[in-house]
């Protein structure tokens, strides 16, 4: 069950760019984007780049993991329309630790770095991320790869499942 005004989560090591902020703000209707990551949170600098590309009319939210999970969790949405984005998989973990109800989670973009094996066109996991993308599946999250709306719908554990 979605947390209250949760409707899409996406990992996107990007977090707010123009796919997200045009094309998926569009598609699920979101009245606010929040990205929930600690690394982020901690730099102001890049906090300050992100908040320039949110779209006119778009709240956000950009949070470390605990204050997004705490707040998504609390009703504090309730009535909006939120599109949660996190860089990495484990920050989905923590959210589902701590109560956060999500039923699908779309992996957008994952690069290549040392040490990652590809999984599909723009995914690449290392292998603690492979390990915590196999616990999120565990939990009875649906798990999907897909850049924009418009592609096909497909289950990414078909593609992990092939590791």
């Amino acid at each position: 069950m979605w947390s209250p005004g949760l409707v899409h989560v996406r990992i996107d090591d990007r977090m707010i760019h123009g796919q997200v902020a045009v094309y998926w703000c569009r598609y699920v209707g979101a009245t606010r984007i929040m990205v929930a990551n600690d690394e982020m949170h901690s730099n102001e600098i890049q906090k300050a780049a992100l908040r320039m590309v949110v779209p006119p009319g778009l709240r956000s939210s950009l949070l470390d993991v605990e204050t997004a999970a705490a707040n998504l969790s609390s009703g504090k949405y309730n009535g909006q329309r939120v599109i949660l984005v996190v860089r990495r998989p484990s920050d989905i973990l923590r959210m589902l630790d701590a109560g956060v109800g999500i039923e699908a989670v779309n992996i957008g973009n994952l690069p290549a770095r040392e040490g990652t094996v590809t999984v599909k066109n723009s995914i690449d996991v290392t292998p603690e991320e492979l390990d915590d993308i196999r616990a999120i599946a565990a939990r009875g999250v649906h798990l999907t790869g897909k850049q924009v709306p418009d592609n096909s719908d497909e289950d990414l554990m078909q593609y992990i499942d092939r590791l």
